[in-house]
């Protein structure tokens, strides 16, 4: 079933850490599409700023100051959509920290603080947005191509994988609800990108490219997609396939022999496919991902790693 892009108007969207970045670039991109947006984030002067560009544009917006990891901030979130709007039928869960360096490095209060704010603040905005959706709506999770495994990205990563169960799981539990879960995975160079130096510097283009994704999502066009998880980095479009059981094998018995055979021999092709990483290295992860380059001239489909 194919819906139809009814630019979102009179709709009322939630997006946390829509104060700068990709969050602000989804915030506005939905405003102009017609939604009344909620700009949340940590950073309460960016969130205002963000609405005035908003309202100096002609759409409606309110701010809403608010850390995610706290207690009871999925509640606040809706709390303030219902109280500017009266409904909330979007939700882009956008906010998180990236973390980055080698994990053994990392220090426990960085881990407890990206755990918190990554995985904690991700479910509880989610399942308070998913009970606020009376009539149904659609809800937008943040994750990352670093969950395929990435250097200097392990905790992110770890977060992200979380985020990816998060939808996968959701979908399942939300099906015939009128209440749609997607994913995206986006490829932009944002402040958190530029925490990364010089490894950062091949993460797309502007956040502006990637906000038609979030936008088609919220929208009843995307009505075919619940579960589903995009990759999107302005140009090129890719939908990742949910991890899965490629080949398994039987016996009688079983003991580390046989289970050493089994990995050297009918397995053995199966062994490089499920590297770590594999996904961004050349020649690996064919069956992974399919993306589908879009020109004037027409449209043709490859599916390689990415």
């Amino acid at each position: 079933m194919v819906g139809t892009l009814d630019e979102l108007g009179g709709r009322s969207v939630a997006i946390t850490g829509a104060g700068s970045g990709l969050g602000r670039a989804y915030a506005l991109a939905a405003s102009r599409a017609g939604a009344r947006v909620l700009v949340a984030d940590i950073d309460e002067h960016a969130a205002e700023k963000v609405v005035e560009e908003i309202v100096a544009g002609g759409g409606d917006a309110v701010a809403l100051a608010v850390d995610i990891s706290t207690v009871g901030a999925g509640a606040r979130i809706v709390d303030a959509a219902l109280a500017a709007y009266g409904r909330l039928d979007g939700f882009v869960a956008n906010a998180g920290l990236l973390s980055p360096g080698p994990l053994l490095a990392q220090s426990a209060s960085t881990i407890r603080r990206t755990l918190s704010v990554n995985i904690d603040g991700t479910i509880d905005t989610v399942v308070a947005a998913a009970r606020a959706m009376r009539a149904g709506g659609s809800i937008v999770v943040i994750v990352s191509g670093s969950l395929l495994g990435s250097a200097d990205l392990a905790l992110y990563g770890t977060t992200k994988a979380a985020a990816l169960g998060l939808v996968y799981g959701l979908a399942v539990e939300l099906e015939g609800t009128g209440i749609r879960i997607t994913g995206l995975a986006p490829r932009a160079r944002t402040g958190l990108s530029g925490q990364m130096g010089t490894a950062g510097e091949d993460k797309g283009g502007a956040p502006e490219g990637v906000a038609p994704a979030v936008t088609y999502l919220l929208s009843d066009a995307s009505v075919a997609l619940h579960g589903h998880v995009l990759r999107f980095d302005g140009e090129r479009l890719a939908l990742f396939r949910p991890p899965h059981i490629a080949r398994d094998l039987a016996a009688e018995r079983w003991d580390a022999a046989t289970v050493a055979a089994a990995i050297a021999g009918p397995l053995r092709d199966e062994v490089d496919a499920a590297l770590p990483g594999v996904a961004r290295r050349a020649g690996g992860g064919a069956d992974d991902v399919l993306h589908v380059d879009t020109a004037l001239s027409g449209t043709s489909s490859s599916a390689e790693g990415g």
